[in-house]
């Protein structure tokens, strides 16, 4: 079994019970101290459990309202970052992106420093990012700020998008169902209908977890999607149903 495989059943033994020892864990596992506290130390980097006395302890997440930003973003950090850089790879010198604010999407930004690109966001963490790192040009829509994803909405966002367009946009989503890709929030859904709308091709990024969740509000059907970028192989009726649409889903590794 190798190291990947092994810190998944790390995190899923964590998924049954909040508290596991190394020594446990080492037992389950059949593998040697050095082995289980390298495995450890790897899904604690991760993000996806803490380490305390002993061995390693879940992550109660905060619910949905109140978790900050900072606090989604450390939420499988290691597979956000790996989704933006398969992003990344699909933009061309020369283009126009929009991108949305979602914690995913932004793990782009690093991807982007160089490349000759015009970027549009509502994003004030994309767009201080790349005022920082690179020479793109940016073009930051204004609107109200909305501190828990520290983005900003309302009509003017939507004024400014309506009279942009782009050559790809790059949407995230609360969570998916067969009908299509939501959130949550009216005011996310309503500047990011104007997101897809604006852009030429639409490319949804999200990780696993997000096809075991619904969402509040349809933002868009799957109609409007061409490429999904995830970091497992989706559930068996999400891959049926995206070839019988030809989205073409991309395991981001």
């Amino acid at each position: 079994m190798i190291g990947v495989e092994r810190q998944q059943q790390i995190v899923d033994a964590l998924a049954r019970k909040p508290f596991l020892s190394g020594t446990e864990l080492a037992r389950m596992l059949r593998v040697s101290r050095v082995t289980i506290h390298r495995d450890m130390q790897a899904v604690v980097e991760r993000g996806l459990a803490r380490r305390v006395r002993g061995g390693l302890a879940r992550i109660e997440a905060p619910p949905a309202a109140s978790a900050s930003f900072n606090e989604r973003r450390r939420v499988l950090a290691a597979e956000k970052d790996r989704i933006g850089a398969a992003a990344a790879r699909l933009v061309r010198n020369g283009e126009t992106i929009i991108m949305d604010g979602g914690t995913t999407t932004s793990s782009m930004a690093p991807y982007l420093v160089g490349k000759q690109i015009k970027v549009i966001t509502n994003s004030l963490t994309v767009a201080d990012y790349l005022c920082d790192h690179s020479h793109n040009d940016v073009i930051v829509v204004g609107g109200s700020l909305y501190r828990g994803s520290k983005v900003l909405l309302g009509l003017p966002a939507q004024q400014t998008l309506r009279q942009l367009n782009a050559h790809k946009t790059f949407v995230s989503a609360g969570g998916v169902t067969l009908e299509g890709i939501g959130h949550s929030d009216s005011m996310i859904v309503e500047t990011e209908k104007l997101m897809i709308a604006r852009g030429q091709e639409v490319i949804l990024l999200l990780d696993h977890t997000k096809f075991a969740s619904g969402a509040t509000m349809t933002v868009c059907p799957w109609a409007k999607i061409s490429k999904i970028i995830t970091d497992r192989p989706v559930p068996e009726k999400f891959a049926a149903f995206f070839k019988r649409r030809k989205i073409i889903v991309i395991i981001a590794l």
